[in-house]
């Protein structure tokens, strides 16, 4: 016979594994709730966080409260927008967003949840449901979808401790409530849950007990459950030290009241154990005494499983102290073979990131609370006794104030013969609210559940095959990348205006596919059969799957190779912010890709995704450290020089890159050669102030040059029309040398008629020759060219000086300009394409 446990289990686990739809998980105490949270945890394959109404809860459960992870106020929610204000007694939907805190981090780990796991979830009010589903849907930008398309999975079970609604706040609810239960959320109210109860009692055996548990439960206890309960009634009863019976008490002052009597009974020292406590940890979140207080024979409770593999005790197993040394302590459990040596433990207070390398949501560790895993044990609240289990126990139930309190009580013993009544249990302190189980009744069972599990895997698979290829994503960053470039057009080099145009380009034409294979996915999905098992639709992402990556292992690489060039360190620090967004979302959409090479499988397809790692972008837009390659300069052993001395002023006096001489100030001084202060203040970028400040550090570099290599100033070239670049140098005194030099005229017969130096004329005609209009055997010997060209070839990128060092002197500077024109069509210039 099957083990209808292990498949309500399974169901649980295929609609948190394979769907969207937000689930309630309830079952009576000791089904085995915690052990599927920790299942979930172990075994997730979605961005998953967990959060719980207080603090304790949320430590135990391994994740944070759900007013922290959402930065939620105190105040009650009221679902509607009726003007309250931040300061006011209540918010309303306008006031909680206006007042929301997220930071970069926090929303980034909100966009990126998949599920939320929200433990103990008796205990949270409706509007905190609301609440948390405004936020979700206003930080994703996804208005329409319940919590914004994040799936939810609700564990507890309503018939034990409820939630906390004081009377006042409640007065502000009501009007908008039907009750303070989180199924009477609006967002629930109108997005029915997948409802899946787990029905396997562990914790008790004992039928008869297990029948009067349920009648507890669901306030329906007859006679015979009455006469079952007072025959455990003994009000005089006191147990021998020995049988560790652990006294649960309505109230947390009669629980410390029996605790420090007994305590003070023991002979010997009192020994105290002060907790660690390290970076943030709220104190309402202490899972143990700040202030442990202990003696030998002292009756002890332990609070934290074992995290050693023999699993030597567990959260809730009692025993007594029998030694106490520095580090440790020796407690016997009855039934143990040797007693157990216990050591401090620690408890992690986390908070959630985005990993910045995967995506994956993490935790990361912002506070731990270190103390032995030990509280006294004569006594415990029936509060914090919710989730143990106890072989004896004697409780105190009479003084119930709270729905649920006698049943927590009484379904934390194992069985009948080791449960002790101190108080008569009556009609009027058992508490259960007709609301829950009116909510409980119209809920479809398990079996039910499993028609509607087909469609919701439908649903999902084809959710994320048509996420698979949708790129708009891709087409806003690009959008965003070129008018972030457009807008500080000034401040970039010239390539980058053309790439991030190409870019666009390219994006652009993958999504106008993808849209027209998206009409052909829709008519495919439509059939009455699950997405990975449908051959016709395999067929079409396979070879869909082919296109795209090569699309985009294009775009990928473009990006890679990305020419944009900027001085400004602040322009460049957000032009490479939103060029590495999109390389990595152009990235993860590859690696989503390569996941579906033969097809979805959905099982596959869900554990690639999550193996994907971020890879590293060589491209860097600022070009204050690093010399641009690209720049378009007849001069560029000058122009390294310049922008090394621009770097040291700036270093120098503190300044930043444009108020000293950007790249385009460097290329055109590099250019044009000023020699004086006056012509200095014909480049773009200086004037009298700056050209006084700055103009004879750059001048005495452009005077050196010159003088090295024979050059004079160029500055008769410069068309002072707004800000012009090097490409508009004015080439007419250059075309009447090559006129001249075409009728058969020498170079220095030219530098006379025209009255100018020999060095001009020879830089006029070495430009002509780059272009091909030139033949250098006009000009220079072929002996000269073969020694010149092997010099080259020996000294490779160096510069003219170094190159000259192994030629004779004969040889000028401008010979080997001229033959180094004739190797290469435009010397020193690398432009984009």
């Amino acid at each position: 016979m099957e083990d209808t446990s292990n498949t309500v289990f399974k169901l649980a686990s295929d609609f948190i594994n394979y769907t969207n739809s937000s689930v309630f998980l309830t079952g009576k105490a000791g089904t085995g709730k915690t052990t599927f949270l920790k299942h979930c945890k172990e075994n997730e394959i979605k961005n998953t966080a967990i959060v719980a109404p207080t603090g304790v809860a949320a430590i135990n459960a391994g994740g944070t409260t759900i007013h922290s992870f959402f930065q939620l106020p105190f105040t009650p929610f009221i679902p509607a927008a009726i003007g309250y204000n931040s300061n006011d007694a209540a918010n309303d939907k306008h006031s909680l967003v206006g007042r929301l805190r997220l930071n970069n981090e926090r929303k980034d780990v909100l966009n990126k949840l998949e599920l939320l796991i929200i433990d103990e979830i008796s205990m949270v009010r409706c509007d905190v449901l609301d609440a948390i589903d405004t936020v979700l849907r206003h930080v994703r930008s996804q208005y329409s979808r319940p919590f914004g398309g994040v799936q939810l999975l609700f564990i507890g079970d309503m018939y034990q401790l409820p939630p906390v609604s004081r009377e006042e706040e409640w007065q502000l609810l009501s009007p908008y409530y039907k009750s303070p239960y989180f199924f009477n959320s609006h967002v629930l109210e109108n997005h029915p849950l997948v409802y899946i109860e787990l029905n396997k009692i562990y914790r008790q055996s004992d039928s008869s007990f297990v029948h009067v548990l349920n009648q507890v439960r669901n306030n329906e206890i007859d006679a015979g459950g009455f006469e079952i309960l007072h025959k455990r009634y003994q009000p005089a009863f006191k147990p021998s030290k020995e049988e560790n019976y652990i006294t649960l008490t309505t109230h947390n002052s009669k629980a410390e009241a029996i605790n420090f009597a007994a305590l003070n009974e023991l002979k010997g020292s009192l020994q105290n154990f002060e907790a660690l406590i390290e970076g943030e940890f709220n104190e309402r979140s202490f899972p143990a005494d700040i202030q442990l207080r202990l003696k030998p024979g002292a009756q002890v409770m332990f609070i934290k499983n074992d995290t050693e593999k023999i699993r030597r005790y567990f959260n809730g197993k009692i025993g007594v102290v029998k030694k106490i040394e520095k580090d440790k302590i020796l407690v016997y459990c009855k039934g143990d073979s040797t007693e157990i040596e216990v050591k401090k433990e620690k408890w992690k207070n986390i908070r959630y990131v985005t990993d910045k390398a995967t995506n994956r949501i993490e935790e990361e560790e912002i506070g731990a609370f270190t103390q032995f895993p030990l509280r006294l044990a004569w006594a415990i609240t029936i509060h914090k006794s919710q989730g143990l289990t106890f072989e004896k126990a004697i409780i105190d139930a009479g003084d119930a104030f709270a729905p649920g309190q006698v049943y927590v009580a009484l379904s934390r013993c194992t069985n009948l013969e080791g449960m002790i009544l101190q108080s008569r249990i009556s009609s009027h302190s058992l508490h259960t609210d007709s609301r829950i189980s009116a909510f409980a009744k119209t809920q479809k069972t398990s079996d039910a559940q499993l028609a509607i599990l087909f469609n919701a895997r439908c649903l999902f698979q084809q959710d994320e095959i048509l996420k698979l290829f949708d790129f708009s994503t891709h087409v806003l960053n690009v959008k965003a990348l070129l008018s972030f470039v457009e807008t500080h057009q000034s401040s970039f080099n010239t390539t980058a205006i053309p790439f991030a145009k190409d870019l666009d380009l390219l994006i652009a034409g993958v999504n106008n596919t993808t849209l027209k294979f998206h009409v052909q996915l829709n008519t495919i999905l439509e059939e009455p059969v699950l997405p990975q098992e449908n051959t016709t639709l395999q067929t079409r992402i396979t070879a869909a799957v082919k296109h795209f990556i090569i699309e985009f292992d294009r775009i990928k690489q473009l990006i890679n190779s990305c020419p944009a060039i900027t001085d400004s360190k602040i322009l460049a620090t957000d032009f490479n912010k939103l060029l590495q967004e999109l390389f990595h979302d152009i990235s993860y959409r590859l690696h989503l890709l390569f996941g579906c090479q033969n097809g979805f499988v959905v099982d596959d397809y869900l554990l690639h995704k999550r193996q994907f790692i971020k890879p590293p972008l060589s491209a860097n837009s600022y070009g204050g450290k690093v010399i641009n390659t690209k720049i378009k300069s007849p001069h560029l052993a000058l122009y390294k020089l310049l922008h090394n001395k621009r770097e040291l002023l700036c270093e120098e006096k503190n300044l930043p890159v444009y108020l000293v001489a950007n790249s385009n100030t460097l290329d055109e001084m590099a250019t044009y050669l000023p020699q004086s202060i006056e012509e200095l203040n014909q480049i773009s970028g200086f004037g009298p102030v700056k050209s006084k400040q700055f103009g004879p550090a750059f001048l005495t570099i452009i005077k050196a040059y010159c003088e090295e290599h024979n050059l004079l100033t160029n500055i008769s070239a410069k068309q002072v029309i707004g800000k012009k670049s090097a490409k508009n140098i004015n080439t007419s005194t250059k075309a009447t040398s090559l006129q001249m030099h075409k009728q058969g005229k020498s170079i220095l017969e030219i530098a006379k008629e025209r009255n100018i130096t020999i060095g001009t004329v020879e830089d006029h005609l070495t430009y002509f020759i780059g272009k091909g209009e030139i033949d250098i055997n006009t000009l220079i010997n072929p002996e000269k060219q073969l020694l010149i060209k092997a010099a080259l070839e020996t000294s490779g990128q160096l510069g003219n000086k170094q190159v000259k060092e192994n030629l004779p002197e004969t040889i000028t500077y401008n010979q080997i300009r001229m033959v180094r024109a004739s190797l290469q069509s435009t010397p020193f210039t690398q432009s984009y394409s």
